[in-house]
């Protein structure tokens, strides 16, 4: 259950047919499908019974999480999240952060580690945004942002990417591009 509850602190908001997806790919025994999605709903009610998520209709999110699974965007960024996550477990995904330095929300900030090596991104997905362009170039623009990420993660951040995909794109392809 530690593993499901560390998945929704990364995320904050998921349906259990996602969360079970996670499970298995991190080696549950289950087999995809109806089965491993009331395995999955089993554990998170039980961490929702313990007060460290809440049960909503058709999904659990973490206690606050002002966000609503019927979104769209929400599922898309928990989705791929989540891919992101099966791939690279070790990594730290930030969900929602906004940057007052810039004045920007950012969809998520990852640095995804693999073995002794990292990659810092910028995740946007382009779902409902009206001028993606604007996020980028704020970023990119930024003479403080290397100095943000490295006090976000506690580590030195030398560079990062910004990765946008709309609904439907795989993410992780995206990162085989840059980290290639």
């Amino acid at each position: 259950m530690s593993d499901l509850f560390a998945l929704y602190s990364k995320i904050h908001i998921a349906s259990p047919a996602l969360a079970a997806d996670y499970l298995i790919s991190q080696g549950a025994r289950w087999k995809p499908g109806p089965s491993a999605t009331n395995n999955a709903y089993k554990l998170l009610k039980e961490l929702a019974d313990t007060g460290q998520l809440t049960r909503h209709t058709g999904y659990f999110s973490l206690p606050g999480c002002k966000s609503d699974w019927k979104n769209p965007h929400v599922r898309l960024l928990s989705e791929a999240l989540v891919n992101i996550l099966k791939t690279y477990p070790q990594s730290v995904a930030h969900r929602e952060i906004h940057v007052p330095q810039i004045g920007v929300r950012a969809d998520s900030i990852i640095l995804i580690k693999n073995q002794n090596m990292g990659l810092c991104i910028v995740l946007e997905l382009l779902v409902t945004e009206t001028n993606p362009e604007h996020k980028i170039h704020t970023w990119e623009g930024w003479e403080g942002s290397l100095e943000y990420l490295s006090r976000l993660f506690g580590v030195k951040i030398p560079s990062f990417s910004i990765i946008t995909a709309k609904g439907g794109e795989d993410v992780c392809e995206k990162l085989l591009s840059i980290s290639s």
